[in-house]
């Protein structure tokens, strides 16, 4: 049985049409679970009941944003291992150092392919098959 499809992965976007498309994605890599989180507020409380292995998480969100959400995975004992991959419009080298010195596992640059989403994720945890 592949990976993907025994794991359950978070969507954080505040744009529904992202959280779409990045499900789409998802599923053609194999993925059957996949929670979707309107903002890190959002985030946050559907942590808190389900299991999730995988957060893809948008940056720039009203309320609660990815950086924030990934400080406060990062302190939280149930979830301070939790592979983060953190998805930006923008490739700014100093929003990535700050991701990446607050733990951010990867970075994809919207928008994003199946290929792309894929290379990342296997990046942080393993071949997916």
């Amino acid at each position: 049985m592949p990976k993907a499809s025994s794991m359950t992965v978070l969507i954080v976007d505040d744009q529904q049409s992202m959280r779409g498309i990045c499900k789409f994605i998802l599923n053609q890599l194999g993925f059957k679970t996949v929670i979707e989180a309107k903002s890190g507020r959002d985030a946050l409380t559907k942590l808190e009941s389900a299991n999730v292995d995988l957060i893809i998480s948008d940056w720039n969100m009203d309320d609660v944003d990815g950086l924030t959400l990934l400080k406060v995975i990062r302190k939280h004992p149930k979830t301070n291992k939790m592979p983060f991959i953190m998805a930006t419009g923008r490739g700014d080298k100093e929003q990535v150092k700050e991701a990446i010195a607050c733990g951010v596992n990867n970075y994809v640059i919207k928008p994003f392919d199946a290929g792309t989403m894929k290379k990342k994720i296997e990046a942080v945890i393993g071949a997916l098959t």
